[in-house]
């Protein structure tokens, strides 16, 4: 996930400016890629998933994000990526967060 942000907002190695019309396009485009790529995990492993992109133009205001989840530990998982990770440097912070939970279903024993 983090090569599919840095490929969004990187160009020659520079920060993309934070442009609020195309929040809307780079968006859609970091959740089809993310799922594109997960979705060929997900048949191998009888995973379903769900994401979510948050895209904040970086103006010196905090950001907090949360999530919780009931589900199967086991089996279940969700993953939380932020970019960028530590530059105070670049002009926009990104969250994206991945629910992976199985298909499977565990049968109690008899």
């Amino acid at each position: 996930v983090m090569e599919i942000l840095m490929a969004e907002f990187k160009k020659d190695d520079k920060d993309i400016p934070y442009d609020e019309n195309k929040v809307p396009t780079w968006t859609n485009s970091i959740l089809e890629k993310t799922m594109k790529k997960l979705d060929k995990f997900g048949e191998e492993k009888a995973l379903k998933f769900a994401a979510t992109c948050t895209i904040m133009q970086r103006t010196g205001d905090g950001i907090h994000s949360a999530t919780s989840c009931f589900w199967d530990k086991a089996n279940d998982e969700v993953v939380v990526v932020k970019y960028p990770k530590t530059s105070k440097f670049t002009k926009m912070v990104a969250i994206v967060t991945i629910f992976a939970a199985s298909m499977y279903v565990e049968q109690p024993d008899d």
